[in-house]
């Protein structure tokens, strides 16, 4: 059996060894075995396990050195009889987000009464990594030892002291016995030890507020120690712990809290350094949000009943990103809520539901009446509650009667030039002056449909938080009123390709200055003369700056101040005096 323990001894050191080299990155999930063993008060034979081990761990594998194993977290073992053995916990995790694996692997040494057992046990010098103390732990009538140390040296004394000669792994062996019957009273232990030079270790985390979690006062904290620690232990003043490198925690209560961290650099259960950290964590201020939804001068439901549901979502600025916050559906006065929103920035959206009274008449909207959330006023909740955030929904024109129809899906583009269907997007058609006229929310396969639209000039443009969409120009005529498979793209990122329309009454040359900063001219020539109209729209139909013109026939230099109009994308549009649009340039605006 001890041959047999030996080769383990020397396998595992080895595996150990290759296993925790110095300056290799762990995973941040990564499991760390560890146990406690203490022997039964009645039976010495009874060893009962205690495990330590820490991460996402789901299994548990132990191997007794006497041929028996357990996958219990906490076995109690029986062992046949007093000896050395070598004993191995493996620890590992299944979950497909925190897959880990490690693996301990001590001597124990079980002190049956009446028989001989070598046992040692070792310190390091605190003044001098090289000098090892050593101490007789064995049991039996001994009174003969014998040390070898594995680098040459031998030494007779009980409780030897002895300095290595360089840092690295070594075989010492222990053999005790007794002089005058050493067929009976005649035990060995081997045990690998790893001199190491000592190292330096600063413990330090991060913590920071977890602002899309619905649960109030829930931190991330991150460690960031230096000197590559592997036991890590986290103390929270409500009484929680914790033994990962990475810890989600939430607060009970408000006011502030502390958070310390112990870290240790171990190895063979020396430790090789070791260090603290407190801090006080403050906890972040929750507000409440609310408002109405208008439908006209009123809210809906407000102050009688409209038929109506709403529903409301909220949105939390992150960076570029518009992540999903929370979701609110309501009928009671038209009024919606959000409680207990920490401190951020973020938009809002409302609209009926389907199966309201008013759904087809009334656009989806932002705070405070906007169209796309481009536009839209952005909430900051910093320090007070906000409980009028209004949102007035602006009328569609349920009015419209024509032959014409638009069929099509909502798609955006992946990673592999691909296109995926987009479920619960927003189409808007606007006229040809930009006015928005219709809306239609996809269906679960992308697809959407516009119908009885007079014939006419159109264009369709995607709503959906944090995308973007080009404008796609349509013409539906008596020859042509169905329009089938038009496929509106939505993308990450800004969208700037707008498709110039020119009639055939008015021949517009190109803007200049293309982009300007503050005034924009064209030429213009006309066959015969004119009253023509000049807007300057954003992308989703609001008009930033509008005049009228009377032109001669032939050639018209139009000069326009653009204002205060803020730097962005817009179409400059030229209409007839009854309305009718002439020509649509695209206007850069620094």
């Amino acid at each position: 059996m001890k041959t047999f323990s030996l080769i383990l001894l020397l396998c595992s050191a080895i595996l150990r060894a290759a296993g925790q080299m110095p300056g290799v990155p762990e995973s941040p999930n990564a499991c760390h075995a560890g146990f406690l063993e203490s022997t039964d008060v009645v039976n010495p034979l009874i060893i009962h396990f205690q495990d330590q081990s820490s991460g996402g761990i789901t299994l548990w594998q132990w191997n007794f050195g006497d041929g028996s194993t357990s996958t219990i977290q906490n076995p109690v073992h029986i062992y046949p009889a007093g000896g050395t053995y070598f004993v191995c916990l493996t620890v590992s995790s299944t979950d497909t987000g925190n897959i880990c694996h490690d693996v301990l692997c001590v001597s124990t040494t079980i002190h049956e009464p009446g028989t001989c057992v070598a046992d040692y046990s070792y310190t390091f010098d605190p003044d001098d990594r090289l000098k090892t103390h050593f101490a007789d732990k064995s049991s039996g009538n001994i009174n003969r030892w014998h040390w070898d140390f594995g680098d040459g040296n031998f030494s007779d004394d009980r409780n030897p002291v002895h300095v290595f000669p360089s840092y690295g792994n070594f075989r010492v062996c222990l053999t005790a016995y007794n002089f005058d019957s050493v067929a009976k009273c005649n035990d060995v232990k081997c045990d690998s030890l790893r001199i190491m030079e000592a190292t330096e270790c600063h413990a330090m985390f991060t913590s920071e507020l977890d602002s899309l979690n619905p649960v109030s006062n829930t931190f991330r904290f991150n460690n960031i120690s230096t000197g590559d620690p592997n036991k890590f232990i986290w103390k929270f003043d409500d009484g929680s712990a914790y033994f990962t490198p990475f810890v989600e925690h939430h607060f009970l209560t408000p006011g502030t809290h502390q958070a310390c961290l112990v870290i240790k650099k171990e190895d063979h259960g020396e430790i090789l350094c070791a260090d603290s950290i407190c801090k006080t964590i403050p906890m972040a201020t929750y507000f409440d949000v609310g408002g109405h939804v208008f439908i006209g001068a009123f809210p809906i439901n407000n102050p009688v009943s409209t038929g109506d549901t709403g529903v409301a979502y909220l949105f939390r600025i992150d960076g570029s990103r518009l992540i999903l916050y929370n979701t609110s559906r309501f009928t009671h006065l038209g009024y919606y809520a959000f409680p207990k929103m920490v401190n951020g920035s973020y938009l809002i959206r409302a609209m009926l539901t389907p199966g309201s009274a008013h759904y087809a008449q009334y656009f989806p909207g932002y705070l405070q009446q906007s169209l796309s959330w481009r536009d839209a006023g952005i909430l900051h909740l910093s320090d007070s509650n906000a409980y009028q955030a209004d949102i007035h929904l602006i009328p569609a024109n349920d009015s419209l009667a024509g032959p014409g129809v638009i069929h099509g899906n909502v798609v955006i583009k992946n990673a592999k030039d691909k296109f995926d269907m987009v479920p619960f997007a927003e189409v808007i058609l606007f006229d040809g002056q930009m006015k928005p006229v219709v809306f239609d929310i996809s269906r679960q396969s992308g697809q959407f449909e516009l119908r009885n639209l007079p014939c006419g000039t159109y264009y369709a443009s995607v709503e959906y938080p944090g995308k973007y969409s080009r404008l796609t120009a349509i013409w539906l005529d008596s020859v042509s009123p169905v329009i089938d498979s038009l496929r509106l793209e939505i993308f990450n990122h800004d969208v700037t390709a707008v498709p110039d329309l020119t009639g055939a009454v008015v021949v517009a040359g190109d803007l200049f200055p293309n982009p300007a900063t503050n005034l924009v001219s064209l030429n213009i020539e006309l066959a015969n003369p004119a009253t023509l109209k000049f807007e300057i729209r954003t992308l989703t139909g609001q008009v930033a700056w509008s005049g009228m013109s009377a032109c001669k026939a032939g050639s018209n230099l139009i000069t326009i101040p653009l204002g205060s109009a803020r730097a962005g994308l817009y179409l400059f549009i030229i209409s007839s005096k009854d309305g009718s649009p002439v020509a649509v340039k695209k206007l850069l605006k620094y």
